[in-house]
């Protein structure tokens, strides 16, 4: 079991780094775009890094799902369980987001994988509404100086 708990750290660390290198270089780039627009900074180009911001984390979201149905997939045991790749990718993806709907599981010694897949979503995914957050207020603050 320790050995099983080692790999499934290993992922969520490999997770966390993407993690972060993703929100370093969103953060720059909405501040960049924030300072940029400071003077034009109009209602459509609010909506806009909005809802670029969400896609973004999306992708992000949906790479960390990757990230685990491909290391789960290098696991014989875990890969015996799964038809193909994309039925990996799929559980991988609802495992993630803590969804879970148990049409496919993990049967091996393997299956605590999926505990600890979903320890990771959950906290990566409250990281990404934290930067969300953030830049709501941001937003917000510039709103109430324009306005002000």
């Amino acid at each position: 079991m320790l050995k099983i708990l080692l790999i499934g750290f290993i992922i969520i660390a490999i997770n966390v780094i993407l993690q972060a290198i993703a929100t370093i270089y969103w953060a720059r780039k909405t501040v960049s775009y924030t300072e940029k627009w400071a003077t034009t900074f109009t209602t459509f180009k609010m909506f806009r890094l909005l809802i670029l911001s969400f896609l973004f984390l999306t992708l992000l979201h949906t790479l960390h799902s990757l990230v685990w149905a491909y290391s789960l997939y290098l696991i014989p045991a875990i890969q015996s369980d799964f038809a193909s790749f994309q039925d990996l990718f799929y559980y991988s993806i609802v495992t993630f987001t803590t969804l879970g709907y148990g049409d496919m599981t993990i049967s091996s010694e393997w299956k605590i994988m999926s505990g600890i897949e979903a320890i990771n979503g959950i906290m990566l995914i409250g990281w990404s509404t934290a930067l969300t957050y953030s830049l709501i207020q941001n937003i917000t603050k510039y709103i109430r100086k324009t306005n002000g």
